[in-house]
Formats: structure tokens, sequence, C-alpha cells
């Protein structure tokens, strides 16, 4: 979203009819806004790789922003209603519920909860992209599951979703679909977007280096075998008799989130690199292991 002053002015007219303010308050903020210059200089915008941008924020804003937060405290007028109407930097992504059904047979169950992801205008062209991909693949995943029990057998699919990530910076979606017949299997999907740019990223995306495959890999099998050392009921497929089916390295765009801490989170499907007795499962990777191979625009 592109902030100017005159974002600030419509705020200011738009708050008068909707909430009484103090005289004294709307004095103070009227005497700020009439201090910001009327013609603003545009923002600079800084060139990144991948036609990434950033924006960065005009000190007049800054000050009257300031200045709101300063008169506010110490009116009867609620801060939290005035901070909301304040503009957000970066892209607002959701997902909200889009389809939901289920079906009951004899022998079989069916529960769907789609998402649809929306977002304001700078990421709507990825947010829709990727809504239709998913409930594609879901209903992909539905329609295979009849065909496969059509002659009878019971099993049951859950297809279901939840927010993974929602920082400052990152969105991820976690899509879960879960079948079970004589055996069971989890397969979850990740989709992250970037507030800043409104684009959906992918892991290879945010690495400069390519060695960040190998420098992730290696911390994970790291983690994988102090694991295994500290708890008899964890394992993986790591060290064992048929190391060509042993984990090797992750794929160059496996699903991932980044945690609130900005460190990555790499993500694995039941049986991936595990036995299914231990379900799908994650690994934290420190931020040291792979900020060298990042790309400028994400090492900060």
């Amino acid at each position: 979203m592109k902030l100017n002053d005159d974002t600030l002015r419509r705020m200011a007219e738009e708050e008068r009819g909707q909430a009484r303010v103090p005289d004294h308050v709307r004095s103070a903020v009227e005497e700020t806004l009439a201090s910001l210059p009327e013609t603003p200089e545009e923002p600079k915008v800084t060139e990144l790789p991948k036609r990434k941008r950033y924006w960065k924020i005009p000190a007049t804003i800054a000050a009257a922003f300031v200045a709101v937060c300063l008169i506010l405290p110490n009116t009867g007028y609620p801060v939290a209603q005035a901070l909301s109407q304040i503009p957000v930097l970066g892209t607002v992504f959701e997902a909200v519920t889009f389809r939901e059904y289920a079906e009951e047979t004899d022998t079989t169950e069916v529960n769907v909860k789609t998402p649809k992801v929306e977002a304001e205008k700078q990421g709507k062209e990825a947010a829709d992209a990727v809504s239709k991909e998913i409930d594609a693949m879901n209903e992909a995943a539905v329609k295979q599951f009849r065909k496969e029990h059509k002659d009878g057998g019971y099993g049951s699919l859950d297809i279901y979703y939840d927010v993974a990530a929602d920082t400052d910076r990152w969105y991820t979606v976690r899509v879960v679909r879960e079948q079970t017949a004589a055996s069971g299997a989890v397969e979850e999907d990740y989709y992250t977007f970037d507030k800043q740019t409104g684009n959906l990223v992918i892991l290879s995306d945010l690495f400069e280096k390519d060695e960040y495959i190998a420098d992730i890999s290696a911390n994970i099998k790291e983690q994988m075998r102090k694991q295994m050392k500290q708890d008899e009921s964890v394992s993986y497929f790591i060290d064992s008799d048929l190391p060509d089916e042993d984990f090797s390295e992750i794929d160059p765009n496996q699903d991932f989130y980044i945690d609130k801490d900005g460190c990555l989170v790499i993500c694995f499907d039941e049986y991936e690199v595990a036995p299914g007795s231990m379900g799908t499962v994650s690994f934290r990777i420190p931020q040291k292991v792979y900020r060298a191979d990042l790309h400028p625009e994400y090492r900060s």
C-alpha cells in the first residue's frame, strides 16, 4: 500500500463522521496535519532482485503517527480505535472458508474444508491463483478417494487448513489432507506469501546461493541424529542399513514457513523422511545455518 499525507488527511475527515472527538484533540491533530507539506515527495524505491520492492515511509507520515500516539492517550478517545484507522505497511492476507461439506456412507466418510486466500490489490493475483490451486487439489483428492472406495472398503478423508504463520512480513496457509484406510497417510502443503511484495514465495526464491540445500540438509541430519540419541522412540530414515533409502537432502522447493523469530521451519509429509509412526515432521533451522545463502533483501 502506497502511503502519503493525503491518506492521513482523508482518514481524519472520515473519522470526524464516525466518532465524537474532543475539540482539543481535533485541534491538535489538525495542527499536525496542517504542518504536513501539500505536495510530498514520492517515496524512494529501492530496486531489488526478482522485481521485489520496498517502500520507505515518508518522514511526514512518521511525524503524524507519533503526534497521534502522543495526543490520544491523554483523551477519552479509544486509542485502539484510532490506531486501527492507520494504514498498515504491506499486503494483508486472510484465509477464509470457501467450500465446506461432508459426505458419509456405510463405509466411508469425507470432510472437506477448503480455504480461499483473500488479499488486497497488491497480493490479489497470487492469492487467487493459490486459492484455485488448493480447491482443484482438494477436489482431485476427493475424486480419487471416491474412486478407490466405489466398490466398498472402509476409509475416511479429512481435508482442512490453518494459518501456520502470520508475522509482520510472512503469511503461510497450511492445507492438510489426511486419509485413513488399512493404513493412514497425511499430506501437507504450505503456501507462503511475502506481505511486502504480495507475492507467493517458494523456498528457492529466498536464496541467492544454491548452497542452502546442503547447508539446511546437514543441519536437519544433525537434528535427526540428536533426537534419535535422546529418545529411542524417535526414528528417521538416516544411518540405516539401506543408505539408498535414507534422507539425503531437501528438495530445492521443500515445504516451509517462517516463524515469528524469522527462522525457517522445513516441513516433511508422512513417510517422507521417517516411518509412519512419526507422522508429519518439521525442523526449525537456526538463521546462522543459511543466512549467508540468502538474497540480500532477506538478510535483515
